[in-house]
């Protein structure tokens, strides 16, 4: 057996290998490449070329030639394994790209495993609302990010201090506050008119914004508070929904659009909270 067939197992192996990490994720739209799934599949196959070199040291005769693919092989591996665990070429954005495949196989274990205890499936359930908020956080600031927009300050929640349980319950942490998915008996409650167009961070999750068909008004769920908005009625374009300390703008985004998402979701709080999702914004009527 040739050096040169050696070299192209070793290769397409490693390939496959890269590939067959992204099977577990959840959905085809939280596959981004990744760097550090790069470097694993390069150790990988620098694992298996000595590995099988090893095991066929029969068939290849040059003994200086498999000396050389010992040695290489080790320095790759070694490589990798800095690279892997160093992070030192991950930018933010490649940062990202590599924690939403990571996020996606979070979701797909949580919600398919078969678990019957109650608080295990509460725990679950947390997982899955947590990882999904983040994916569609992580699409909207890769964007924000690659085309230079970065952030040096954001908003800070004011330093603790002591007080009691009292005080803990009605302490709001502002930093932490989202919009929540709604169900639409929920938005109903919220929205004066029949419910036009949604937001929706996931495909699988409930909206995190319902709208009026003309966009006149809005509704979300904010810390289990279902909140009404007024709309500036831009009609299936995207808009502007308002209610007195906080503003949610949605942008289509247009050329900008794919399968994995095709708008934009931003939430804005007076006290200096902003926080962006990318995902789907779908009107329907009727």
């Amino acid at each position: 057996m040739s050096y040169i067939r050696f070299g192209l197992m070793i290769l397409t192996s490693t390939v496959v290998m890269f590939i067959l990490m992204y099977l577990n994720t959840y959905a085809w739209e939280h596959v981004f490449f990744s760097e550090t799934r790069v470097y694993m599949a390069i150790l990988m196959g620098a694992t298996m070329a000595v590995i099988m070199l090893a095991y066929m040291l029969g068939m290849y005769a040059n003994r200086t030639l498999n000396i050389a693919i010992f040695t290489g092989a080790i320095i790759v591996f070694a490589l990798s394994l800095w690279l892997v665990r160093s992070q030192t070429t991950v930018s933010g954005p490649s940062y990202m790209r590599a924690m939403i495949p990571h996020h996606s196989i979070a979701v797909m274990t949580s919600e398919r495993a078969d678990i019957r205890d109650a608080r295990v499936r509460k725990l679950a359930d947390e997982i899955i609302d947590a990882q999904r908020r983040e994916i569609a956080e992580m699409r909207y600031l890769i964007a924000e990010t690659a085309s230079g927009n970065i952030t040096r300050d954001i908003y800070q929640d004011p330093a603790p201090e002591p007080g009691t349980i009292e005080d803990a319950l009605s302490n709001t942490l502002i930093s932490r506050l989202d919009p929540a998915p709604m169900t639409r008996p929920e938005a109903e409650q919220a929205l004066d008119a029949a419910a036009g167009c949604t937001f929706n961070r996931s495909p699988e999750t409930d909206p995190i914004l319902w709208t009026a068909e003309d966009n006149s008004a809005g509704a979300i769920k904010l810390n289990g508070v279902l909140v009404s908005l007024e709309g500036n009625g831009e009609s299936a374009s995207g808009g502007v929904f308002t209610a007195e300390g906080a503003r949610i703008t949605v942008r289509p985004l247009g050329t900008e659009a794919d399968w994995r998402q095709n708008a934009e979701l931003i939430f804005e709080l007076e006290e200096g909270l902003r926080v962006g999702y990318r995902g789907f914004y779908n009107c329907q009527t009727g």
